[in-house]
């Protein structure tokens, strides 16, 4: 099977997930990448060739405005036309790995499997547009004909969870027999299991941004202090979404919330930590599963869930002891903070989370991609 595979960087860590992915698929396929950036040398032990055509920021900007105003895309289609004409060869299938914020590889995904006669299978990580507030109503509906005018020549569409997919499947007219797929976010290779803690910190990692609203958590948190005056809860990433915190929390209070920047080495935080946390968007049936609790569910630690109801966390993580999973209020969140720290000092069976942990292995991700693929490729 040969694989054409189409991504973007953008300065955007979503591109390390495409890479394990075509990487672990280029162990029984042949796989040639296309992308807006230089080739990367890591991968040339995977992939056999590396098409490069820039994509500038400038550019960037000018097709989000086309796409927020006017539903088009035409500097995304003067590039996906220059790119196919540096494809020399057939394929198989295409496969376009794409986001909200990286719609070029679906449109470039279309241009060349419709000029290489050959099947088109899309991936993305996201809910294409976002729903339920995550974006403004213009930008919403000029997504939404980029998507409907794109995903109708797709083969195959997978999602990273079945609710996503669900959504996404009511965004575009289906071509006929298109086959669907649900292809978990791959996990980390890293298992990390640590003593437990001496410090009462409590961990949250990633971005709070859109409907991720840690307002709920803070007041909860605000009753957890008078219980536990020493408690800590440091926040790691960009974009924290804080605005109301001198409202929620006084002075002395706001002394034990830390701030801080984005690190790749998490390990040293995750030993530390006594609690996990996750902070879905504030409202009910949201289809995104934030990326971080993929990570979380590999540490030998307490997680709290703090989302809505009939979402993907809810169905994924129902059962287990060691996920303690909460509503968007005060009280069950306190309840929940109460509960996991009081799990967190003693020993867990972590291995329960072991069913979990394979589902989002690379492998077993791939396994059920690949499968997919062979048989769209065969026509079954």
């Amino acid at each position: 099977m040969k694989i054409l595979a189409i991504y973007f960087s953008s300065g955007s860590g979503i591109s390390i997930i495409y890479e394990r992915i075509f990487c672990e698929l280029a162990k029984s396929a042949t796989v040639d990448v296309l992308s807006d950036f230089e080739p990367k040398p890591h991968l040339d032990k995977y992939v056999r060739k590396q098409y490069h055509l820039p994509y500038t920021q400038r550019m960037h900007s000018w097709y989000r405005k086309c796409v927020r105003w006017f539903g088009t895309t035409p500097i995304s289609n003067r590039w996906s036309k220059r790119a196919a004409t540096m494809v020399g060869e057939d394929y198989d299938v295409v496969i376009a790995f794409t986001a909200s914020s990286q719609l070029t590889p679906v449109i470039a995904g279309r241009i060349i499997a419709q000029r290489l006669q050959c099947k088109l299978a899309v991936y993305s990580v996201d809910a294409i547009p976002a729903p339920g507030g995550w974006t403004m109503p213009r930008e919403y509906y000029g997504k939404l004909r980029v998507v409907a005018r794109n995903f109708c020549a797709a083969d195959y569409v997978a999602s990273s969870n079945r609710h996503m997919l669900e959504f996404q499947l009511t965004t575009f007219k289906h071509k006929p027999n298109l086959q669907t797929g649900v292809l978990l976010t791959p996990s980390p290779n890293e298992l990390y299991n640590n003593p437990i803690s001496n410090e009462t910190l409590l961990l949250y990692t990633g971005t709070l941004y859109g409907l991720r609203n840690p307002d709920h958590f803070l007041k909860a948190f605000k009753r957890l202090l008078k219980e536990r005056p020493e408690a800590q809860f440091l926040l790691v990433g960009k974009m924290m979404k804080m605005k109301h915190i001198k409202s929620i929390l006084t002075p002395e209070e706001r002394e034990h919330i830390h701030l801080a920047d984005h690190t790749n080495d998490l390990n040293p935080l995750f030993s530390r930590a006594k609690v996990l946390v996750d902070i879905d968007a504030d409202r009910e049936k949201d289809p995104f599963l934030s990326s971080k609790i993929v990570t979380y569910l590999k540490v030998n630690r307490m997680i709290i869930c703090e989302t809505g109801h009939d979402t993907p966390s809810r169905e994924m993580f129902a059962g287990y002891k060691t996920i303690i999973q909460c509503d968007h209020n005060e009280e069950s969140l306190y309840q929940g903070m109460v509960k996991a720290l009081a799990m967190a000092e003693s020993e867990q069976d972590y291995s329960e989370r072991k069913p979990l942990i394979e589902q989002f292995s690379i492998e077993h991700v791939c396994d059920i991609f690949r499968n997919d693929l062979e048989r769209l490729c065969k026509g079954e």
